[in-house]
């Protein structure tokens, strides 16, 4: 099967959810179509698309808890189903792209990741480009190599192919959120590193210091990060690193 093909089917799974919410809780089509979902994930995509969606929690039956309680969390548990098809589908959809490693040395692209505080933004960043097969480089996820911290960054920046600027709103400089001084600090080094292969993000309701704020960028939010994603995606074909998956 491939994968075009099992977006479709996937797809006719999601239009079925509806039908199950109007069944009561331990029905077996229930069981049924999460079989099915699976057995489309596991023959077509990927084990990360298969993990995400998560197998059946079963409602546990007894004379404990009302009707009305399990039937509450047969619900929930179809919404989280519902959630994780939604997810894998739009991954497919937004990416339409697979990564092309570069020929001479046969290794996945690598992007030097620059950002503040830990986030929701930054695991979805980095879920997102290993999708891609590309090598994400998070500073204080690499080896030290007993160097200082400003050598480590300056080392991973140079390991390299392209550079992603996660500007989130961290710190309040006269009233207005910007992202942190690392952040500002690495978009200078990489301008001089990585001139041309620059993607700047930046937080909705955060402001970039006057010296950057001309560039382009992407606004994003730390809940839906899919139009920052189709722009990774657009600069990447770009830059020749992706090239359209084969249906």
């Amino acid at each position: 099967m491939f994968k075009k093909e099992a977006i479709k089917l996937l797809k006719q799974a999601l239009t079925e959810a509806p039908q199950l919410r109007e069944l009561r809780y331990g029905n077996r089509e229930f069981v049924l179509w999460c079989d099915k979902v699976r057995n489309i994930i596991k023959a077509a995509l990927d084990d990360e698309d298969l993990n995400r969606f998560s197998s059946w929690r079963a409602i546990h039956m007894g004379g404990m808890f009302s009707d009305d309680v399990y039937q509450k969390d047969y619900l929930e548990k179809l919404g989280d189903y519902e959630t994780a098809l939604k997810s894998i589908i739009q991954k497919y959809e937004i990416l339409g792209v697979e990564a092309e490693p570069p020929a001479a040395v046969g290794l996945p692209p690598k992007a030097f990741i620059s950002h503040g505080k830990k986030s929701v933004a930054l695991n979805k960043l980095e879920e997102f480009l290993r999708a891609l097969g590309i090598e994400p480089l998070v500073v204080k996820e690499q080896p030290s190599l007993d160097k200082t911290l400003d050598d480590k960054v300056n080392y991973y920046l140079s390991q390299a192919d392209f550079v992603i600027i996660l500007a989130t709103g961290d710190d309040k400089v006269e009233g207005k959120l910007q992202p942190r001084q690392n952040v500002i600090h690495e978009v200078g080094l990489a301008q001089n590193i990585h001139a041309g292969k620059i993607i700047y993000l930046l937080e909705e309701g955060a402001e970039f210091p006057s010296n950057i704020r001309p560039k382009v960028y992407e606004p994003f939010k730390q809940r839906n990060m899919m139009n920052a994603f189709l722009h990774i995606a657009k600069e990447l074909r770009a830059y020749g690193m992706l090239k359209a998956v084969k249906p």
